[in-house]
């Protein structure tokens, strides 16, 4: 089968690029242990730094083949609402981060180092943010309670295929893929694995209420979503890989559904933000436009904002346009409204007023993060006020710090404003993130032959290339008695 075939299979492509993490991962437990953490049984087999070394090639793989919704109100919203729930857990030994896989496979997977991927078909199929809360809680449980190092403490260090097999099949909605691979990967009996995972998804829920709990969501919800997926039929069932990674058992979601009953005064709502970022996901999935356009009775805020934005994906923006400036007028205050319309604005080439109507939303939430990003995006895009742009871009990076779009746009800010150093450092990142550390490196040995750049500069490069080599690379051989890592 030729690579341009493979290439085209959605799953297939994720296995392989996942499979290609063998090499740096098994390099990575080839390093020497770290000391072993108090409390914590699985710390030399797998240290929170190796973790996060695991979590991150990962990642990187995921934003390669354009695995990952980078939307900005997406993103913004599902690492609020994750961070929500991860502040109850009291893990102060690692950075969580939350991100929409695109794929319309129900399911959810959790990858050490704190990274947290949901798939959209997962998110679209909820039907309040309880049911969402239920989901990430879950998955924040496998991390904090250490399911993958004990995991990995029961197999044999040869098999980090079974991993990428399990991971393979989360994804790709291919429940098989995740199956065969416990089957034929693990280093000890099949029947002692799948017990491991049923105590662990036991222990997941216990702590997954617990953290509802405390961030005042309603219990009930999660037992509802799960009893929800099992008795799915049909199309939504072929695609229930969850099910099949998190093994269902009816006293598992009544083990849930008795500490629910203890559970009073709760707030049963959903958030705006729930809402929209729904609509913007369902809208991302949605392959027939015309008929969805067709079947939407605007009756609610959130139809006409779903409908503008099925109007936007066909190109229409004069049909968009027409149906979201009577409700942006009557709610100029509502934060998706207003990207929205700039977004409308923006791609008929009106930049001064998309750009007037972000600043106006801006003023009224100073914070945001979100609106910072869009606005400076907005300037680099358009070589306009490019200092505030800088200042935006900076308030921002510790959110979107992972996003490559935003690397993209420092580098290209900093290329607008001549400042060659700083667009070479930021173009390396870029392809860092993109998993491209080849290309990383020749941007940063072109920078170190220009003279535009001074000796410390250079030094800094220097450094940098190294960097990457060792982390993400395999190492070098010593030359000339010296090692290139230590």
């Amino acid at each position: 089968m030729s690579m341009v075939v493979i290439m085209r299979n959605y799953s297939t492509t994720f296995f392989i690029s996942l499979y290609l993490l063998i090499t740096p991962l098994n390099n990575v437990f080839a390093e020497p242990i770290s000391s072993p953490e108090l409390g914590d049984p699985y710390s030399e087999v797998l240290p929170l730094k190796q973790e996060k070394i695991i979590g991150f090639s990962t990642y990187r793989r995921l934003q390669k083949y354009n695995m990952i919704n980078n939307n900005p109100l997406v993103a913004s919203y599902i690492n609020y609402l994750g961070n929500l729930l991860v502040r109850n857990t009291l893990d102060t030994q690692r950075d969580y981060t939350f991100f929409v896989t695109q794929s319309d496979a129900i399911n959810a997977f959790a990858v050490p180092g704190g990274y947290i991927g949901l798939n959209s078909g997962l998110i679209t199929l909820t039907e309040n943010e309880a049911q969402l809360a239920g989901v990430i809680s879950h998955e924040i449980a496998h991390i904090k309670l250490r399911h993958t190092a004990e995991l990995v403490a029961n197999a044999s260090m040869n098999t980090l295929p079974m991993w990428i097999g399990i991971i393979a099949g989360v994804f790709s909605g291919n429940p098989e893929a995740s199956i065969a691979a416990l089957k034929a990967g693990i280093g000890f009996s099949q029947q002692l694995n799948i017990n491991l995972i049923r105590s662990n998804e036991v222990e997941a829920d216990d702590f997954a209420v617990d953290v509802m709990k405390k961030a005042n969501f309603k219990i009930s919800e999660m037992s509802d979503f799960f009893k929800k997926m099992q008795s799915a039929t049909g199309e939504i069932q072929r695609d229930m890989a969850y099910l099949s990674t998190h093994p269902m058992y009816e006293n598992r979601v009544a083990g849930i559904e008795s500490k629910a009953q203890y559970q009073y005064n709760v707030i049963d709502r959903s958030t705006d933000d729930y809402l929209y970022v729904k609509n913007i996901l369902e809208v991302a999935q949605t392959k027939d436009i015309i008929n969805a356009i067709n079947s939407i009775n605007t009756k609610s805020i959130y139809d006409t904002h779903k409908l503008v934005l099925l109007n936007l994906k066909r190109s229409n923006y004069k049909a968009a346009k027409s149906s979201l400036l009577p409700i942006y007028k009557n709610n100029p205050n509502n934060l998706y409204l207003a990207v929205l319309y700039a977004e409308i604005l923006s791609e008929t080439n009106e930049v001064e007023e998309a750009i007037s109507i972000l600043n106006n939303i801006k003023n009224l939430y100073p914070l945001n993060q979100t609106i910072s990003f869009l606005m400076a995006e907005m300037f680099v895009e358009n070589n306009i006020n490019l200092d505030y742009a800088e200042k935006l871009l900076d308030s921002t990076n510790n959110l979107y710090n992972l996003d490559p779009n935003y690397l993209r746009i420092l580098a290209k800010m900093h290329v607008l404003k001549n400042n060659y150093f700083e667009s070479k450092i930021y173009l390396s990142d870029y392809h860092v993130l993109l998993d491209n550390t080849n290309l990383a490196i020749e941007i940063l040995d072109d920078g170190m032959r220009s003279n535009k750049i001074n000796t410390p500069q250079r030094e800094i490069l220097r450094n940098k290339k190294l960097q990457i080599i060792c982390s993400y690379q395999r190492p070098l051989e010593p030359i000339f008695g010296e090692k290139t890592c230590n």
